[in-house]
């Protein structure tokens, strides 16, 4: 093994470290409260009425399973259905919803 894949930190493969740091700062940025707006906004530009022609490319990553993808990545042509936006939005609010449920008194 080469010292130039030894990191100084007991990890010998650098790319590695690098590529779970940056999971991590995806995952952490993910939780800010004022995602929640935007994505809520920004769903309904991926509709089948602005997006005939096109595909939603969907990739899910779950969260604390070490950056393991559990779905993806699938095209989703034409945009995605009025019920698929509904659906998200709703999941989005509840999301929203448990995440400021606990507030400083």
């Amino acid at each position: 093994m080469s010292e130039d894949n030894d990191c100084g930190c007991g990890c010998a493969d650098q790319s590695a470290l690098i590529a779970d740091l940056q999971r991590k700062l995806r995952d952490a940025e993910a939780h800010h409260v004022y995602k929640y707006h935007f994505a809520s906004k920004e769903i309904e530009t991926f509709g089948t009425d602005r997006f005939m022609g096109s595909s939603v490319i969907i990739e899910i990553t779950a969260q604390g399973r070490k950056g393991q993808l559990s779905m993806g990545p699938v095209a989703i042509r034409n945009g995605l259905s009025p019920e698929t936006i509904k659906a998200i939005k709703a999941d989005l609010k509840r999301s929203f919803d448990y995440a400021t449920e606990l507030k400083p008194s």
